[in-house]
């Protein structure tokens, strides 16, 4: 392809120093076919142009031609308008001839081998546009060096040049985060905004157990979402955005921290709920069986009979036990309530979904889910759709060998754990739980216990306070179990636009290097979160009169305090998921990076300068820079172009500019 003389407009010399670059080793450095390649795949594709976007600013290219419809087409889409050449075309303008006519944009279109590839043809744009602007910069300090007076402020001068490089160096770099964020002190559990009732029974159980709000607050919240998931909503945005009230939350403390003490009395009334709802069912249940015992019979007898009918009888036999088989499918078969258990395959919790309305509860001291999850009954193979869709409130088909499917249209799960921390990395470790968004789904709490300072004589529980939990937690649950349709809860206006607020400051901190980049899946959920702890906490607070009031802006309020604590505990939680030593040996790479100078490496680069009793295997490395990467240390960059049906090439990665500062 001809060089940029050949077209209309350009310019060889392309930066601040001016004249001609003399000799070909001294020209500029410059990639025009990879500036082609980019701007042809960004008009191509509106995927290669968001991915594109961010990298490179017009700035970046050699050809002043090249800049002019970079920004053409960055315009076109801020405006929200498509970028294919036509619409570029019209957006040039007058300018369009200088730069080759509209063929020259085709000419770019052609120069894309595949628009997948826009990131690594941009990375060689921003390579070249950055070695320019060291060439230019050493050619304005020798002019400095060159023209310094005895009073000249030289080495300010210097620095100034130098900064300004450095500067364009960090563009698209933040602050990484701290590694280890785990051992940072969190917060504690904000239960005084939960109701009255509610607060007074975690402040209770956490006093005479001596163990943190943070475990009786969560288990609080479980409760709360058994008894009133899937019988209620939150409309946050009407026709466009509604959440369940159900709960996904984890409580991570050591061994020998008293969690099942909290974990019984804090779910005693749904025990006690529970058995009231089946005693009160045993009759109906009774009529039930024995008018589907009856139908199952009369089945039977009329298909037998159907079958053996002469030529002249079957006709009406056969009417006879169509009718029957459409009775037998009409008459229910009777189930007892239950609102929750600790263990159950997969395979059965959609049969005790369907069985129950749709709503169900997963409630354990212990972290046996995780392995159902990972595979336990399932021959290793990983069962997570029960529990995506659970918490989604996503379609769910329940498959049946023995009669018809059922379909749960709004499934909700609820699930509370109290586990051990080490038990976090177990959840993670389940092929796909971070692919498919399983992680994403937890509150997760990782309290500090004050072993060794504990009160070892503390006051005993309030028996007054225990019987108002108990009764009103019943009272709610039993009062939720009777609806048959979900109660929609809307949002007063106050609330709405706290609501919208929270969503765009959750936004904003999960961009490039914010604090919540590192876990952007998590926080793409955390406002809905909220919005779902509102509901609970208005449900809770308003049980008797609160139907037909709106959500107000001190419970969406409340639910957001919550969510802060939350969030700062998932940050913790997804160190942990990273497994300690795999901290360890983040800092082990960070510390060869910091080393070695190294500013661009493969994972095969520091793993063949370890020890292999650090790093075993190159997943292990693997697995290391996936830490750094998250925590902004390092960044992979785009993957090279396929070359034929070779072995891909091994991802590159590029250090954060103040690692070996």
């Amino acid at each position: 392809m001809t060089d940029t003389a050949q077209h209309a407009g350009a310019e060889p010399w392309h930066g601040d120093v001016g004249g001609d670059p003399g000799p070909e080793q001294w020209a500029l450095p410059k990639d025009e076919e990879a500036e082609r390649a980019v701007l042809g795949a960004m008009m191509l594709s509106p995927a290669a142009l968001a991915e594109v976007r961010p990298m490179l600013t017009g700035a970046d290219f050699y050809r002043p031609a090249h800049e002019q419809i970079f920004n053409a087409i960055t315009e076109l889409a801020d405006a929200g308008r498509p970028a294919d050449p036509l619409v570029v075309a019209q957006a040039l303008g007058g300018e369009l001839q200088r730069i080759g006519g509209a063929p020259y944009l085709h000419t770019c279109m052609a120069a894309v081998p595949t628009t997948g590839s826009a990131g690594w043809w941009a990375q060689i744009v921003l390579d070249k546009a950055y070695a320019r602007r060291v060439i230019e910069a050493g050619t304005r300090l020798v002019q400095i060096g060159r023209s310094a007076e005895i009073d000249d402020p030289l080495r300010t001068r210097v620095r100034t040049e130098y900064a300004a490089l450095v500067e364009t160096e960090k563009r698209g770099w933040d602050q990484p985060a701290p590694l280890g964020a785990a051992a940072a002190k969190l917060p504690e559990f904000p239960g005084q905004v939960l109701p009255k009732w509610l607060a007074m029974q975690v402040a209770s159980v956490s006093e005479y157990t001596q163990t943190p709000m943070d475990l009786a607050g969560t288990v609080a919240l479980s409760a709360l979402s058994a008894a009133c998931g899937g019988r209620a909503k939150v409309v946050v945005r009407k026709g466009e955005w509604t959440e369940p009230v159900n709960l996904y939350t984890i409580s991570a403390l050591p061994p020998g921290t008293r969690k099942t003490a909290v974990f019984n009395a804090m779910i005693r009334p749904l025990k006690k709920a529970e058995k009231d709802l089946v005693a009160s069912a045993r009759p109906r249940n009774a009529e039930q069986r024995a008018m589907r015992q009856i139908a199952e019979e009369r089945a039977a007898r009329t298909a037998t009979a159907a079958a053996k009918a002469s030529l002249a009888d079957r006709a009406g036999a056969e009417a006879d036990a169509r009718e029957a088989a459409r009775e037998l499918a009409e008459t229910p078969e009777p189930h007892d309530p239950q609102l929750m258990t600790d263990d159950v395959s997969p395979a059965n919790l959609a049969t005790l979904l369907a069985q129950n309305g749709g709503r169900f509860a997963i409630l354990s001291d212990e972290s046996e889910i995780f392995d159902i999850m990972a595979g336990r009954h399932t021959s290793g193979a990983p069962a997570m759709n029960v529990f995506l869709k659970g918490h989604a409130g996503s379609e769910l088909k329940v498959n049946r060998t023995t009669r018809t499917s059922d379909m749960v249209d709004e499934p909700a799960l609820t699930i509370g754990v109290c586990t051990q921390p080490v038990a976090l990395s177990a959840l993670a470790a389940i092929p796909g739980a971070a692919g498919r968004g399983l992680l994403a789904r937890w509150l997760f709490t990782i309290p500090e216990v004050a072993i060794g300072y504990r009160n070892t004589k503390p006051a005993p529980a309030d028996p007054a306070i225990g019987a108002e939990y108990d009764a009103t937690m019943t009272s709610l649950i039993l009062t939720m179990f009777q609806r048959t349709t979900a109660a929609e809860l809307v949002l007063d206006a106050e609330a709405e636009k706290l609501l919208d607020a929270a969503g765009k400051d959750y936004e904003e901190r999960m961009r490039d290097g914010e604090a919540l980049s590192g876990i952007r899946e998590w926080s793409g959920k955390a406002v809905g979160a909220g919005a779902r702890i509102a509901g609970l906490l208005h449900l809770a607070e308003h049980l008797r009169d609160g139907w037909g009031k709106p959500i107000n802006r001190a419970t969406i309020e409340a639910a957001l305090a919550i969510m802060d604590y939350y969030t700062a505990h998932a940050l913790a939680a997804f160190d942990v998921m990273s497994t300690d030593e795999t901290i360890v040996r983040a800092r082990a790479v960070l510390d060869w990076i910091q080393r070695t100078g190294a500013d661009r490496f493969t994972a095969r680069d520091p793993f063949s300068s370890m020890s292999r009793s650090r790093f075993p295997k190159i997943t292990d490395m693997d697995a290391a820079l996936a830490v750094l990467e998250r925590h902004g240390y390092i960044r992979r960059l785009p993957d090279a172009p396929a070359a034929g049906r070779g072995r891909p090439t091994a991802p590159t990665y590029e250090a954060h500019p103040d690692i070996g500062t």
